[in-house]
């Protein structure tokens, strides 16, 4: 068990060790009149813990660009392990500085059946368990060629009596000149 948990950690440790690489990323004078994209399509591989359950995590999401600094995102991410959940959060995201993306928003999270639950239970026929959310977070985005982005993502999902860290590398394609 501890080396399963230990293990869990480490993508945890590769984010949060990037982190400072992301403050020092100094870029060209010109990356402030650098062009954005207005479409940014994104795949995240990470985690997801909290006081008792672990688990990996899997996900997509979508931006679209208002304006430089505005945007909207919409997130799917499925999570494994000992939450087996289906994750949809809409996010306002904000982009302050260079490569960083702070996003705050609302979304639900439905539990999936799981494989020891009898498929005939009257109340796991037809129904799910939805639970609404609010998801906040941060991430950083290092710009690879012209489309690519790579970066750490981090965000917390506040559920009714219950705080859900999320963490991972996201890895980007821009498109739609601004």
């Amino acid at each position: 068990m501890f080396f399963a948990r230990a293990f869990s950690s480490l993508p945890l440790a590769a984010v949060l060790a990037a982190c400072p690489l992301a403050a020092q990323h100094g870029g060209h004078e010109g990356h402030e009149t650098e062009e954005i994209h207005r479409h940014h399509f994104a795949v995240l591989a990470g985690g997801s813990h909290n006081t008792e359950k672990d688990g990996g995590t899997i996900g997509a999401d979508y931006e679209y660009r208002f304006h430089h600094r505005l945007g909207a995102l919409a997130s799917f991410e499925y999570v494994g392990g000992d939450f087996r959940e289906d994750v949809y959060a809409f996010t306002a995201a904000w982009h302050p500085w260079k490569g960083l993306r702070l996003i705050a928003g609302p979304g639900f999270d439905r539990e999936l059946k799981r494989k020891e639950e009898p498929e005939h239970a009257a109340e796991a026929e037809h129904h799910s368990k939805y639970r609404g959310l609010f998801r906040t977070g941060a991430g950083w985005e290092f710009h690879w060629k012209e489309h690519v982005t790579l970066g750490p993502e981090i965000a917390v999902d506040i559920l009714k009596g219950e705080k859900v860290f999320v963490y991972g590398i996201n890895i980007g394609w821009g498109f739609g000149r601004r």
